[in-house]
């Protein structure tokens, strides 16, 4: 979707079955992990995620550092914007997809706006930036007009460095 467009598998894997990954058919590919980006400090104007930061890390489990590591990779080579969505700790994606199973473990993380409350001021002092953080939870109805439920997380993040 981007100028430049990163991931660290090809081809079909866990989280993209069946429709591979080909690298030659996306623009300006670059295969990286997503917590060691190659590129410099503020070397985009803005970075863009959806539905990535769920995907990083080894397995599951409650002290997965990946996301946060990846958050802040985000983070250091965006110069202005970063713009993220991830599926909501409680969503009926992560339900019906029987993602708390070990049956599908594609999400190896779990996100609320707490964790993202959490994660940013640390990466504000590692960075030594300020970041102005706009934030919204999207609800899906589980029954029309009765019960909604959290669906997605969409963060922009805008960064400003410390004067």
């Amino acid at each position: 979707m981007g100028d430049v467009n990163v991931d660290l598998y090809v081809g079909v894997s866990e989280h993209r079955s069946p429709m591979p990954l080909i690298p030659k058919e996306i623009p300006n590919f670059v295969l990286c992990d997503a917590c060691h980006l190659p590129f410099r400090d503020n070397s985009f104007k803005k970075v863009f995620s959806k539905d990535t930061l769920e995907h990083v890390g080894k397995k599951p489990q409650r002290t997965n550092p990946a996301p946060y590591m990846a958050l802040r990779e985000m983070i250091r080579v965006a110069s202005d914007t970063i713009e993220i969505y991830v599926p909501h700790r409680f969503s009926l994606s992560n339900c019906e997809k029987k993602f708390w199973t070990k049956r599908n473990p594609g999400h190896r993380a779990f996100f609320n706006l707490k964790w993202f409350e959490d994660a940013i001021p640390r990466i504000e002092k590692e960075l030594n930036i300020n970041l102005s953080v706009l934030s919204e939870v999207i609800y899906k109805p589980l029954i029309v007009y009765f019960l909604m439920m959290p669906d997605e997380i969409h963060l922009i993040l805008l960064k400003r460095k410390r004067g």
